[in-house]
């Protein structure tokens, strides 16, 4: 198992991340931390064909302040992580945790 590490700042709502090309693998946590513990902002992860595999709004998760979800997402590719919607431009940190 190992992190994907999150340290970016939004703008004008949100941010994007590409992963590594990852292989036989499986997203099986999701923690992201915004600056604000009121701030409220949605997450998604999108293939490299454009399918959403994980959106938040889809699940109906809009997070407020920290997002952590326990998951298994198989990963193949390289993948973009998104936070969108965000009430705040502000820096956000956190992992994807990624397991074989």
């Amino acid at each position: 198992m190992y992190p994907v590490e999150i340290s970016e700042t939004a703008a004008s709502g949100g941010w994007t991340e590409n992963t590594e090309k990852l292989t036989n693998a499986a997203c099986i946590q999701i923690v992201i931390k915004a600056a604000s513990d009121d701030t409220t902002f949605d997450f998604k992860i999108t293939d490299a064909k454009s399918n959403v595999v994980y959106d938040t709004l889809y699940e109906e998760m809009t997070a407020t302040g920290t997002l952590n979800v326990r998951d298994s997402i198989p990963m193949r590719g390289i993948y973009t992580l998104e936070v969108y919607n965000s009430s705040a431009d502000e820096a956000f940190t956190g992992r994807i945790m990624i397991g074989d």
